[in-house]
This record gives structure tokens, C-alpha cells and sequence, in this order.
């Protein structure tokens, strides 16, 4: 009992550090909000997509919407690295809400279903400009390194905040309202981001530690960056990970997790209205028990850190993303499914807490946006994958049987992986401390071996 009443507060504290950081505070409450839209937004045109076409829509959409992305995403990744990561994200919240403001108008005089379709597609483009440059700068804006960490796990918390209370909202403004209104409060919550991001000012570098200034050096080697083709640009961050065997091997974990979370895009659905029939309200309910997971999945992982085992963690986070999924085939019952959606929330949060740290650990600052671009690349390829294998089961299986197989698949695919997370967290922690950065010559080994 004394050591997580120890672990409470070194929680607490770390979150209240972050929090005490105008910069981080500015960033994390624009972000809360525009989590907060974009789960409105997003269960929204679920449902919109749903009753025009019902689940094969769904699933549809969701495949294209996923490669588009996985195609544009490594491009557009690269602007982290090019330019003011904060403009970048300004600008993605202003064209994003355009994009929003534009189809909640078109809901409201019936348009054509496949216009809104289109800008649905078109709202998940525009945002993979965002979320590179808001993990890239977190480090700048970080005055010592404790408050990169919590940081990532502030970071998870919300997201898991916004999972919970943008689908609770949108379900009661669907019950008491329509679509458009629903995408409608999504486009205010980008006002509200874009404003807030632009105020913020980066600590000064009498402010930074030095371990947070060895963090942010440049690499000395290769070559510059607006000397090398776009496309050249665009594919480094497949090219960092593909010559590190141990992040290769992390990386493809991170995608079969996705391939989990492509699925649920259309399972969640097919198991609220087709399965259990407990209509909208309930798909939310579902929905808000990812976020109550993940809240708790995000003071798990802080917990967890102080073991200086993120990436054996990361690991087994993944297969509790997909064991739940035997669960509901086994014991299809509305309790069966909230305990697994509560599951899935917890492990996501560990899972991208502990992804982003590590990578913040191994990889140089100034090459991490085009690596978080690939790794993005790779997520929503994995959910591309995820949508359509669901889709294609629950023709041919069933919905019972495609959550079983992809259940099973996907725990037996991280068995092999777990050897080899171990070796990374001896490579990345190896004085077996995980709330202080490597040491500047690790830090440079490190870099000379991300930029062969």
C-alpha cells in the first residue's frame, strides 16, 4: 500500500510539473479540447456513414480514409522538421476547421452523401500534419527531462479524457440535436486550439537543463535537411527505422496494435447495433469506456516507468489490446464488451506513452518528426489492414468468429517480439532508470546509428 501511495504522488507530481509549464500547459489544454471535438466528430460521422450504408460503409470509409492518410502522412510529417512546428499545427487546426464548418453545412441542407464522405476522408488528411509537430515540440517546450515524460503521459491522460467525454457529448447532442450540430462544436474546438497554440512561447535556454539542451542538439552528420529531395525527406523516417533492427521490431508491434484499432472501427459498431442492439447511446457508452480505460492506463504507465521497462511493457500492452477481442466472441454480453473496451482503453495509454518515450529517447530531435511520421504512416496502414480484415469477417465468419481470429492472431504475433523489447530497454535504459535522459555519449552513439 506504501508504494502506490509512493507512486500517487510521484504521479501527481510529475503531472503538476508539466502543468506548472505555461508552454506544456498551453498545449495540453488546446489539445484537451480539440480531442474533445474530435470525438464528437468522429462517432458522429459514424454514425452518419452508418445510416446511409450500415456497416460496410463503415468499414469502407474507414480503409480509405486510413491509406489516404498512410499515404500522405510520411509527407507531410516531414513539415515538422521544415518549418515552425507550431505554425504547422495552426495551420492544420485552421484548415480543419474549415473542412468541418463545411460539412456540417452540408448535413444540414442534405447534401450528397458522398461530398460529406469526402471531406470526412479530408479531415483526417489535414490533421496528420498536427500530430508529428505536437510530439516533436513537446521536447522544446520540456524545461528538464522529467517534464518530457510526464509530458507523454499528460499527453496519453488527455487523449484518453477526450476519448471519454467526446463520445458521452456526442451522444447526448445526437439525442438532443442532429450530425450537423455535432460537427458544428467540433469546428469551434479548433478555434479554440489554434488560439491557444499560437500563444504559446518556449522556454528560454537558461531554463532548460542541460540534459534537455543535449536532447535537442542537432545531429553533426549527414546532410542538411532543404539540401535533400522531398521525397528523400519524406521516406528518412522509413529508412531510420528499417536500419535498427530493435526499432523495426517495435515499430511493427505498434502496426499489429493498429491493425486491432482499424478493426474496431467497424466491430464497435457492428457489436453496439447489430450484436447487443443497444442503439447510439450505447456505441457512446462503448466509446466513453475507452477513455475511462485509458485514464487509468495513463497512471499505469507512469507506474510502470520506474521499472525502466517500457518497451517489455509496450509489448504486453499490445496484447491486452487484442486478447479482450476472445472475450466478446466468447461471452457476447454488454457487461463482456465494456470490460473489454475498459481493457483496450487501459493498454492503449501504455502503449503510446511507452512508444513515444522510448523513440524520444533514441531518436535525434531534430529527425524525430520525420520518424513519428513514418511510425504514422505505419499506424494507419495497420488500421487500413485492421478495417478491411474486420469487414471481410463479419461476411464470411461472422462477427464472433472475426473478433476471435483477429484476437488470437494478433497476441501470437507479439509472442516472438518480446526477446527483442528486452534488449531495447537494456539499450535504451541501461543504468535502469527511465526518468532521466541517456548520457550525451549514448545520446551520440545513438545518433550516429539512426543516421546510416
Amino acid at each position: 500500500m506504501s508504494l502506490v501511495r509512493e507512486e500517487l504522488h510521484s504521479s501527481k507530481t510529475a503531472m503538476a510539473n508539466v502543468f506548472a509549464n505555461p508552454a506544456l500547459r498551453r498545449i495540453f489544454l488546446a489539445f484537451g479540447g480539440s480531442l474533445i471535438g474530435d470525438g464528437v466528430f468522429s462517432l458522429s460521422a459514424v454514425v452518419f456513414v452508418y445510416r446511409n450504408g450500415g456497416a460496410t460503409a463503415v468499414g469502407v470509409l474507414a480503409v480509405v480514409r486510413y491509406v489516404a492518410i498512410a499515404s500522405v502522412a510520411p509527407f507531410t510529417s516531414t513539415l515538422a522538421d521544415q518549418y515552425d512546428r507550431k505554425v504547422i499545427m495552426v495551420v492544420s487546426d485552421v484548415v480543419r476547421l474549415v473542412l468541418v464548418a463545411v460539412a456540417a453545412g452540408l448535413v444540414a441542407v442534405d447534401a450528397s452523401r458522398w461530398l460529406i464522405y469526402s471531406l470526412i476522408v479530408l479531415v483526417g488528411l489535414a490533421g496528420t500534419a498536427f500530430r508529428p509537430s505536437q510530439a516533436s515540440i513537446l521536447p522544446m517546450l520540456a524545461r528538464n527531462h522529467d517534464e518530457i515524460a510526464g509530458a507523454n503521459v499528460v499527453s496519453s491522460t488527455i487523449e484518453s479524457v477526450g476519448f471519454f467525454a467526446g463520445p458521452a457529448l456526442a451522444g447526448f447532442l445526437l439525442a438532443v440535436t442532429n450530425v450537423s450540430t455535432a460537427f458544428a462544436f467540433d469546428a469551434v474546438t479548433f478555434v479554440w486550439s489554434a488560439l491557444l497554440v499560437w500563444s504559446i512561447r518556449p522556454p528560454s535556454e537558461a531554463e532548460r537543463s542541460p540534459e534537455v539542451l543535449a536532447l535537442l542538439a542537432h545531429s553533426p552528420d549527414g546532410a542538411p535537411l532543404f539540401a535533400q529531395s522531398f521525397l528523400n525527406r519524406a521516406i528518412q523516417g522509413f529508412r531510420l527505422i528499417g536500419h535498427d533492427r530493435n526499432v523495426l521490431t517495435l515499430v511493427v508491434l505498434y502496426v499489429l496494435q493498429c491493425v486491432v484499432a482499424g478493426a474496431s472501427a467497424v466491430f464497435t459498431v457492428a457489436i453496439a447495433l447489430k450484436l447487443l442492439h443497444i442503439g447510439s447511446s450505447g456505441l457512446g457508452l462503448m466509446e466513453s469506456l475507452l477513455g475511462v480505460g485509458g485514464l487509468f492506463g495513463g497512471f499505469l504507465a507512469l507506474m510502470l516507468m520506474e521499472r525502466a521497462r517500457l518497451a517489455t511493457d509496450f509489448a504486453l500492452g499490445v496484447i491486452v489490446w487484442a486478447a479482450p477481442l476472445i472475450l466478446i466472441a466468447v461471452v457476447p454480453t454488454l457487461g463482456a464488451a465494456l470490460v473489454s473496451m475498459w481493457l483496450i482503453g487501459a493498454a492503449n495509454s501504455v502503449v503510446d506513452v511507452n512508444a513515444i518515450t522510448i523513440l524520444q529517447h533514441i531518436v535525434p530531435n531534430d529527425k524525430l518528426g520525420r520518424v513519428l511520421g513514418a511510425l504514422e504512416g505505419g499506424e494507419v496502414a495497420g488500421m487500413a489492414v485492421g478495417s478491411l480484415a474486420m469487414t471481410v469477417l463479419i461476411h464470411w465468419t461472422g462477427l464472433r468468429v472475426g473478433l476471435a481470429l483477429i484476437g488470437v492472431l494478433v497476441t501470437l504475433a507479439v509472442l516472438p517480439g518480446l526477446p527483442t523489447m528486452r534488449r531495447i530497454d537494456q539499450m535504451a535504459f541501461p543504468d535502469g532508470v527511465t526518468h532521466r535522459p541517456p548520457s550525451v555519449r549514448h545520446l551520440h552513439h545513438l545518433r550516429w546509428r539512426h543516421s546510416r
